[in-house]
């Protein structure tokens, strides 16, 4: 599992890693990538082992915080033993917790640490739900040009996966009002969705 790993996460949180699954027994396996989510944590069920996925495609950065945030929730399952909330305080307790060790140890670059430390406060149930943490982590992707809804003005016409064309409308939290041109139907979509811009 370690060996594997050495492609995926930054060389200095390998010890960390370690030491973290030592006592536990489970199965990680790497995903190609899925539109629906970066990771997830399955409970062992009868004489199989506990399982956590990531995608493949992440950078060293954001595979390092998915894989950390599903041993959180293997850590909240060993130790109570009982169905929580998913993203409950026990949760968000464990998994702070673990970014913290990470931070002080140095494993990420300044501009993610400034980011992951306010995540900390109070983490999300998924790491794209905080913009400001996607954004930061986005800049270690391979080289493309990324544009972010967050980044245009309103009004601007936009396509998703290059499909239906919406026009961004008002900011409600972290979320934007957008106009489905075909159909004028309303939907909200996340300041930190990747767009491409459509000519009027």
């Amino acid at each position: 599992m370690f060996q594997e790993l050495h492609n995926y996460i930054p060389a200095p949180s390998l010890p960390i890693i370690e030491k973290w699954f030592a006592d536990y027994s489970f199965n990680l396996k790497i995903t190609k990538k899925r539109q629906t989510k970066l990771g997830d944590f399955r409970v062992k069920h009868r004489s199989e082992k506990h399982q956590i996925t990531v995608n493949g495609n992440l950078n060293q950065y954001a595979f390092l915080i998915t894989l950390t945030h599903e041993f959180a929730h293997l850590l909240v399952w060993e130790n109570h033993k009982k169905r929580l909330q998913p993203h409950g305080s026990e949760w968000k307790n464990q998994f702070s917790a673990l970014l913290m060790e990470l931070i002080i140890n140095q494993v990420f670059p300044e501009d993610i640490k400034t980011v992951l430390l306010k995540h900390a406060k109070n983490p999300a149930a998924s790491s794209v739900r905080d913009v400001a943490l996607t954004v930061v982590l986005n800049k270690y992707n391979e080289a493309k040009e990324v544009t972010y809804l967050v980044d245009i003005p309103m009004g601007t016409q936009f396509s998703i996966n290059n499909k239906r064309v919406f026009t961004k409308g008002e900011k409600r939290r972290t979320r934007y009002l957008c106009n489905e041109v075909a159909s004028n139907k309303q939907y909200l979509v996340h300041g930190s969705a990747e767009i491409t811009l459509v000519n009027n």
